[in-house]
């Protein structure tokens, strides 16, 4: 099952809600404003904006990821610019839309603005930056960690958080894929990198069969954890 993530709706259902999530509840939440929820097949069809750059791919998919857990990014299209201006780990409550979340995403993954768009005109204008390469999804394609999937028409655009890993590694490796992201936190990362289970009592698991017999959630153990992920040895459970 693919996961993706993207920023959906303001507290009300509707279009334009005040700043901040109002309806988060939880680290890799599902009911947010902006917030993670199993891959479905779009009424309108999907585009796949792939990136060309692994490490891109990435970083697109820890942004969204980071964005989801920020409660202070909440939903409205009048406001969508502000996360521009306030950025993916804002500190502040903030406002964005699907189309604004994706740009802030892809602009703080590769260091390029790609400039404004909407999701009629998305495809297009990522195409134009020279970061990606679209393709139209057909039921049963593989997805990507990373990819950007945007409606034909005019209608909505996600990012996916949980997809096949870019770099090409196939599922029944007993490593993880290498997380290429800075954050020390250990439940993203896994998120990043596919894993579908971040509970506690997986990651127990999980610390088991990397030498760690006695976690208990403390940072010093969940930041070597990140730092075998981001080596590229964290081995599965």
């Amino acid at each position: 099952m693919y996961y993706i993530g993207s920023a959906r709706h303001d507290e009300n259902n509707k279009l334009n809600g005040a700043k901040g999530d109002q309806l988060q509840t939880n680290i890799n939440d599902v009911k947010g404003e902006v917030s993670m929820q199993e891959f479905y097949v779009h009424s309108k069809g999907w585009y796949i904006l792939r990136a060309k750059n692994v490490a891109h791919a990435h970083k697109i998919a820890e942004r969204m990821v980071k964005a989801c857990n920020n409660a202070n990014i909440g939903y409205s299209q009048a406001d969508r610019g502000a996360i521009l201006k306030d950025g993916i780990e804002s500190t502040k409550k903030t406002n964005t839309d699907c189309s604004a979340l994706v740009r802030q995403c892809v602009k703080e993954a590769t260091g390029v603005d790609v400039g404004n768009f909407t999701t009629g005109t998305e495809a297009n204008t990522l195409m134009k930056s020279g970061l990606f390469e679209v393709l139209t999804y057909k039921k049963g394609d593989k997805l990507m960690t990373g990819d950007i999937l945007v409606t034909k028409t005019k209608g909505h655009t996600v990012v996916v958080i949980s997809g096949e890993n870019p770099a090409g590694e196939t599922t029944t490796s007993a490593y993880y894929p290498k997380y290429n992201g800075k954050g020390t936190s250990l439940v993203s990362a896994l998120a990043t990198v596919g894993e579908k289970d971040t509970t506690y009592e997986h990651r127990k698991k999980i610390a088991r069969a990397n030498g760690i017999p006695n976690y208990a959630g403390t940072i010093s153990q969940n930041i070597a954890l990140v730092d075998l992920l981001k080596a590229g040895k964290c081995k599965k459970a």
